[in-house]
């Protein structure tokens, strides 16, 4: 049996790291992965190698993860390489027989571990990307990472303020606009369908729903999402109608982050319709968001003034957005844990 080995940070995985492994496979029976990682970078090794399972599922290639806290570079530590040696050997399940890279370091690693190297688009003509580009700006690098773990990497924006702002109208234009999704709030969905008047009893599967939602479609967004509200709006009318709180929808209200929020001022006539009866209360209800907001610890840009110059903000707001990049909470455990629907 040809054993093969790759190692790296996949930091993120990227189209290039899926070709290098597909082409390694091919010149070799079964084919060892290392995923190396180092607690202090911001997406953690655990959510890596969960990542590199799902893309590589199957038998003869077998991903294992590197928790070694090893100098990075040759000049970092004088027996940089015996250290790396060790630890290769130490995490190999057979015995190399060649390594592949598309790495400058491929040759001298191969002459420490006693074994060929072969190099796979060296120059990176067929997929000219790293991850440190993805890291630094994933919109503009979109096409190099896999669709599997693009949620990941979604800029997460939520339109917010207290009912007739116009969030409704300015999310579909700005989805229009940067060619993606956006998320209509759930509770007129829920509530239109509904028989019966609103009560307490709904706030719990409005937020699920809500929040099933945004899961599901950020599967398919091109870089970014929009939220017509989410679950801190939730929380604000549950509190203003009943005076009450669940504890599920406050946790993830408050505990849920998002990349940025667009919030909308009150300075544009209010518009009755049958799912809207506070508007005496505007002024009060802006006080409540913003409390909210602060509650929540969430920054945002204000959105103000008539139609034209809402969208006009909103899109400068956006193509600031775009070029952000990767969010460390994005990757958390706690972030992914909060948007499971138990």
């Amino acid at each position: 049996m040809k054993h093969g080995l790759i190692l790296g940070k996949f930091y993120p995985p990227h189209k290039g790291h899926l070709h290098l492994i597909r082409e390694a496979k091919k010149l070799c029976d079964h084919l060892t992965v290392l995923v190396c990682s180092l607690q202090r970078e911001i997406i953690p090794g655990f959510l890596r190698v969960e990542w590199m399972k799902e893309l590589h599922s199957r038998p003869d290639i077998e991903i294992i993860w590197v928790q070694d806290e090893n100098p990075q570079f040759p000049e970092d530590h004088p027996n940089f390489w015996e250290i790396w040696k060790k630890t290769i050997k130490s995490h190999s399940p057979f015995a190399i027989d060649v390594i592949f890279t598309s790495e400058t370091y491929g040759d001298p690693l191969a002459s420490v571990l006693g074994c060929q190297h072969i190099a796979i688009d060296l120059g990176r003509n067929q997929f000219p990307i790293s991850a440190t580009a993805i890291r630094e700006s994933p919109i503009q690098h979109w096409e190099f990472i896999p669709e599997p773990i693009r949620p990941f990497f979604v800029k997460r924006i939520v339109l917010t303020g207290s009912e007739s702002v116009g969030k409704t109208t300015l999310a579909k234009k700005l989805a229009n606009r940067f060619e993606t999704n956006w998320i209509p709030e759930f509770a007129r969905e829920y509530l239109e369908q509904k028989p019966t008047p609103m009560d307490e009893s709904d706030f719990l599967p409005i937020a699920k729903g809500h929040l099933s939602s945004e899961v599901e479609a950020a599967k398919t967004s091109n870089g970014i999402l929009f939220l017509d509200t989410d679950l801190l709006t939730t929380k604000v009318y549950l509190e203003r109608y009943y005076g009450s709180d669940i504890p599920w929808l406050t946790k993830r209200a408050l505990g849920l982050q998002y990349d940025a929020s667009l919030f909308l001022d009150i300075d544009i006539p209010w518009e009755k319709d049958k799912l809207r009866d506070l508007g005496d209360e505007r002024e009060e209800m802006k006080i409540r968001f913003l409390n909210a907001m602060e509650e929540a610890k969430r920054d945002f840009f204000l959105i103000k003034g008539d139609f034209s110059e809402r969208e006009k903000l909103a899109i400068e707001s956006v193509n600031q957005i775009k070029k952000w990049p990767i969010s460390p909470q994005s990757f958390t455990k706690e972030q992914i844990d909060l948007r499971k629907i138990e």
